[in-house]
């Protein structure tokens, strides 16, 4: 290593050098600093130097970068008083950016002696740690330290004494080094840049020194652009996945409808059964789940396509690979298909469904905010039930979507307007020929709409989360109402999906029986097989405590859902209510729906539980039902739903003395 001819001075007192930036903060700071000013780097680094080194007194500041530095008492923070000289070693040119070396000389009792211990420019220098190359002012090398040489790796023929700045230069910088910056005599004033050497990241920066000499100082940045390229990709990405995160794809999108220099689409997907993973397998389930999800769509897409986790079970996929509907909808199918199959999440297997919502530009939009809102809208529709689980975006969905808004507006108010109303639909017990019971049906009767059936709102409001208090109403205005009819008559009320997860149904269930008066034995809840499936041993603790208080328990739809024997045995049930998609083709003797119901009468007679069929309308389906013992029928051949006020006279025309159906 090059040496200058002062080098070797040995101070009769301490110093140590820190680094300061422009607006005179800490950012650089040796091991020496921290041995005397007992303040460690961390501490330091950013904090403004003339709070932190309590110097007094303050320099003028026509004085602070005075050749000669400026002495005071030096105040430590254990109470120390220590004399000192702070020397700025001023960088001039267009060096405003770059740090500023300086010099703390410390003599605990003599302060003569902190003259003494003020080295020059080179000892300074070397205590940096960063690297530093001195050259004068004919830019020809004076002197490098150790951590210059290290970071560089240069021969030592090119870092020979004298060796012109520009040679040096155009080794380290190589490609970054210009034709025109190497046809110049001198290097620029000011100049700076960052290359890649060794493996590392070098910030390179020339400056001018006020006595004419030139510093050429050499900063490892390595760790910091990592950090900084970490942050850049987090502000885009999502950590969990490494797609794209919601920002990243507005970025994008907004990027590609600016150019408009290609059609493509745009394919919104949720996840259904990932709640259900996360809430009864726990949140690192949850993530695992979206892990794996994440990396079947990277595999999937295509060189161009961008793939986003946008949030929660929501993902978004612009799709540039193929164009034309048709292609679309293949890739969708195929991506529904992949996401579709079983996940080992912890051991455990699990799948989920798929829904997507497709937009094209610029066919649906040439803006980003009009193509993500319009991506929604497709996607409701996808989830609201389309043949393949798919949907391309049509303005028509527009107005649907408005109504759909409207009708969340209007059910806010509808219980408080007392706008829900209850119809009964009969049981007909196949062998006496009387009527055992009646199953509650819910509908809206909307001011402007007219009578709306529970399919167009109950998942409306289970979305919206108000079937816990539509559910409770219905239970009391039920239990109220059936008080009016013979006793023997039991009032069967349907319970959703959303209404049993509810830690409150118990609590409704005896609220409802205690308000009204109802014997527990007059009242049967209906509960389907996807509403239990999720947490079954949840499911018989609830039933379980109902079936105690005598209520009656019926599993409706069986058949359609994930029926099996083990479900059945598990669960106390005491109705089970055969599906009317069995029951439309039962005068084809042969058919499947025959063989389905023939298998479901005999199983519940092997039960003890009573069978009942819906959707029966024709004597066709009434005389195969007795045929194969069905215990009760349910449909329009008995009676349409109709009004509370006319069950009663209903039953009194059908439950009349010696009357045979």
């Amino acid at each position: 290593m090059l040496r200058s001819p002062l080098w070797g001075y040995a101070p009769m007192s301490e110093h140590f050098v820190c680094l300061l930036d422009p607006a005179e903060r800490v950012t650089g700071w040796t091991r020496d600093a921290e041995r005397l000013t007992g303040h460690a780097a961390d501490d330091v680094i950013g904090s403004p130097f003339a709070d932190l080194f309590l110097v007094t007194p303050r320099a003028p500041a026509p004085d602070a970068h005075a050749p000669g530095g400026h002495a005071g008492l030096f105040i430590r923070q254990d109470g120390l008083h220590l004399c000192v000289r702070v020397r700025r070693h001023a960088l001039s040119g267009t060096a405003a950016e770059s740090d500023v070396p300086v010099t703390v000389a410390i003599s605990q009792d003599d302060p003569g002696a902190v003259a003494q211990a003020e080295s020059d420019l080179p000892a300074t220098l070397d205590a940096l740690p960063d690297g530093v190359a001195l050259f004068d002012a004919s830019q020809c090398l004076s002197y490098y330290n150790a951590r210059f040489g290290a970071l560089a790796g240069l021969a030592e023929d090119i870092l020979e004494p004298g060796g012109p700045a520009r040679t040096i230069l155009a080794a380290l910088c190589r490609a970054e080094w210009n034709m025109a910056e190497a046809a110049r005599p001198v290097v620029p004033e000011g100049w700076s840049t960052e290359i890649l050497r060794l493996g590392r990241t070098l910030a390179l920066s020339w400056i001018g020194l006020l006595d004419g000499r030139f510093l050429l100082l050499c900063r490892d940045v390595t760790d910091l652009r990592r950090l900084e390229n970490r942050a850049r990709f987090l502000e885009q990405h999502d950590d969990l996945t490494g797609l794209a995160n919601l920002q990243g794809l507005r970025l994008q999108l907004g990027a590609l409808c600016e150019r408009a220099s290609e059609p493509f689409a745009m394919l919104y997907f949720d996840l259904f059964g990932f709640k259900r993973v996360n809430d009864s397998m726990g949140h690192a389930a949850g993530d695992e789940l979206l892990r794996i999800a994440a990396l079947r769509v990277r595999r999937t897409v295509g060189v161009g396509d961008i793939a986003a986790h946008i949030r929660g079970n929501k993902f978004a996929l612009i799709f540039r690979s193929e164009q034309g509907d048709q292609a679309i909808r293949r890739f969708a199918r195929m991506l529904r298909s992949v996401l579709s199959r079983p996940m080992s999440v912890l051991k455990h297997e699990v799948t989920v469904g798929v829904a997507i919502g497709v937009v094209r530009f610029p066919t649906d939009g040439d803006d980003r905010d009009t193509l993500m809102a319009k991506a929604d809208v497709a996607l409701h529709c996808a989830k609201g039930g389309s043949d393949d689980g798919i949907c391309f975006y049509d303005p028509e969905l527009d107005t649907l979507r408005q109504r759909r808004m409207d009708l969340e507006r209007d059910l806010h108010h509808a219980l408080a307007r007392e706008e829900f109303v209850l119809f009964y639909q009969p049981f007909l017990n196949v062998s006496s020929g009387r009527i055992v019971g009646v199953e509650a049906l819910i509908r809206w009767r909307h001011p402007q709409q007219g009578l709306i059936p529970p399919n167009d709102f109950i998942p409306v409001a289970e979305r919206m989360g108000l079937m816990h208090e539509i559910g409770a109403w219905t239970l009391e205005t039920a239990c109220r109402q059936a008080m009016n009819w013979p006793d023997n008559i039991m009032v069967s009320i349907n319970v959703s999906a959303a209404q049993f997860r509810h830690d409150g149904l118990v609590d409704n269930v005896e609220t409802a029986l205690q308000r009204t008066g109802c014997p527990p034995s007059r009242l049967e809840l209906e509960i389907t097989e996807t509403a239990m499936i999720d947490d079954v041993p949840r499911a018989a603790c609830v039933l379980n405590r109902l079936r105690e208080q005598g209520i009656q328990i019926a599993l409706d739809d069986f058949g359609t859902g994930y029926s099996s024997l083990s479900f059945l045995h598990s669960l106390p049930f005491t109705r089970i209510k055969i599906d009317r998609s069995f029951v439309n083709d039962l005068h084809k003797g042969d058919s499947d729906g025959a063989a389905i119901v023939r298998a479901i009468t005999s199983l519940c007679g092997s039960l003890n539980v009573v069978a009942t069929a819906e959707g029966v309308e024709t004597q066709e389906q009434f005389d195969y039902l007795k045929g194969v013992n069905c215990s009760e029928i349910q449909g329009y051949l008995i009676s349409r739903p109709c009004p509370a006020d006319e069950i009663g006279p209903f039953l009194e025309k059908i439950n009349q003395p010696n009357r045979s159906h």
